[in-house]
């Protein structure tokens, strides 16, 4: 009787134990885009789109210091169609719900996508690299204050 006692006790316990880890792990998971909401899944993927035009910005940055110009080609092309996509949604939302911050971003975005049109920073030296560089951060920053904007307006 006392074994059968002991025996159920540990494996309560262990019942527990796993219960807890259960619980733990799936309070941790990822949901996927079809279970969020469309806001959510709409201000997750502008995340991941900042997120991808910053790092190769700053792989561009790196690749024009180590004077790596197949690099730099490659880093320029993602970030022009990253600019092209990122006016287009500009564009788009400026035409649904005009307001005074979105034309001026749209403005600025526009701006700088003519200046890389046809553009090259293999070929460029010192100073017109640190104002072109400054042009894309600047477009990072107009991407970031329309991800905060996006996340406001989710709260």
């Amino acid at each position: 009787m006392l074994r059968f006692f002991f025996s159920l006790v540990l494996f309560s316990l262990f019942a527990n134990v796993l219960d807890a880890q259960t619980a733990n792990s799936s309070s941790t998971e990822r949901l996927t885009t079809q279970q969020l909401t469309p806001t959510e899944a709409l201000f997750q993927q502008e995340t991941k789109e900042v997120d991808g035009f910053e790092r190769k910005l700053a792989s561009l940055k790196t690749a024009f210091a180590e004077k790596d110009a197949s690099r730099m080609v490659a880093y320029e092309a993602y970030l022009q169609a990253a600019m092209r996509k990122e006016t287009e949604q500009m564009a788009q939302k400026n035409a649904s719900s005009p307001s005074v911050d979105t034309q001026a971003r749209l403005e600025q975005m526009n701006k700088t996508m003519e200046a890389f049109e046809a553009h090259t920073f293999h070929t460029l030296t010192g100073e017109a690299a640190a104002r072109d560089f400054a042009l894309l951060d600047t477009f990072l920053q107009i991407m970031k204050a329309e991800l905060a904007d996006l996340k406001r307006g989710q709260d």
